[in-house]
């Protein structure tokens, strides 16, 4: 038994004619007739009562009737949804982000994603970037998006992963409110950096503060998991520390100044497994991505 076989039973049904049945499926009679025969045959039982004013089912045919209607809604659902994956606008995509630009650009990019196809489940993991490229080897992550460009990957990141950069991310310095008049040449003077841990995956911020400073009798480090957790820090007087404005600007008893010359923008970059299949949903998030990036990009210039 195969969906053309209930399709035309149901159009028999319905017309409770063979004749009229095939008018509207647009077929001839015989091969209609065959069609409910052979059913009957393959099935083993009377599908179909013939009378002189047309058929009429049979307690089989009824039970048939009322779970192959099912059957090919159930039929036409599965298709529709499939060509909605196809399209991109309806699925599962698991997106493991930095925490840092989920400030920066990733919430940007949900809410543009999300507009055009609302019938997408994003989960969005707020993880460390070593860990956001074990979910991506393991396959636990379809993408994820980190602060580190090409240039600051390790080798063995890139036999992992493929990548496009998306956007620049400017840096302030973040100091202790009560320090907002101070200003130190180079970066040189402020003493402690408030700074997040090395990691093997990326180099990046602290490798970039200590050769800087490398000279500063003042400098000293206190180390901390990410960019985030150091602002309480600073907000407590301990330091100063690298940050964006969105991180910092509504932070309680922290100000803003110009970054020194030598902190460079950090480059967002959106990552996914190496041979992965690139899915349309996730050709939708690299497309909402690219447009959000272009648009941060256009507002700076």
């Amino acid at each position: 038994m195969d969906f053309r076989q209930l399709e035309y039973f149901e159009a028999v049904v319905e017309a409770g004619s063979v004749s009229r049945a095939a008018k509207k499926l647009n077929m001839t009679q015989p091969p209609l007739s065959l069609a409910i025969a052979k059913l009957e045959r393959e099935l083993g039982v009377r599908l179909l009562e013939r009378t002189a004013k047309g058929v009429h089912p049979t307690s089989a045919g009824l039970y048939l009737l009322a779970n192959g209607v099912r059957l090919v809604a159930e039929r036409d659902r599965v298709a529709e949804t499939l060509i909605r994956m196809g399209d991109g606008v309806v699925g599962d995509l698991r997106i493991g982000v930095e925490p840092m630009v989920i400030n920066e650009i990733v919430a940007d990019v949900l809410a543009e994603f999300l507009e055009e196809a609302p019938g997408v489940r994003v989960t969005l993991i707020d993880i460390a970037p070593e860990a956001i490229l074990h979910g991506l080897r393991d396959g636990d992550l379809d993408m994820g998006c980190v602060p580190f460009g090409p240039e600051q990957f390790a080798d063995f990141v890139t036999d992992i992963c493929e990548w496009q950069p998306v956007v620049k991310i400017d840096l302030k310095l973040a100091v202790p409110e009560d320090r907002a008049d101070e200003r130190h040449s180079g970066g040189r003077g402020w003493g402690r950096w408030i700074l997040p841990r090395r990691m093997p995956a990326f180099s990046g911020m602290p490798e970039t503060v200590e050769t800087a400073l490398s000279n500063d009798p003042t400098f000293e480090i206190l180390e901390v998991s990410t960019p985030q957790t150091a602002l309480p820090f600073v907000a407590a007087g301990l330091g100063v520390t690298p940050a964006t404005q969105r991180m910092a600007e509504n932070h309680a008893a922290v100000a803003l100044q110009d970054a020194p010359l030598w902190l460079e923008p950090m480059q967002a970059t959106l990552l996914w497994r190496r041979g992965a299949e690139i899915t349309p949903l996730m050709e939708r998030w690299i497309e909402a991505t690219r447009v959000v990036g272009a648009r941060l990009e256009s507002g700076r210039s």
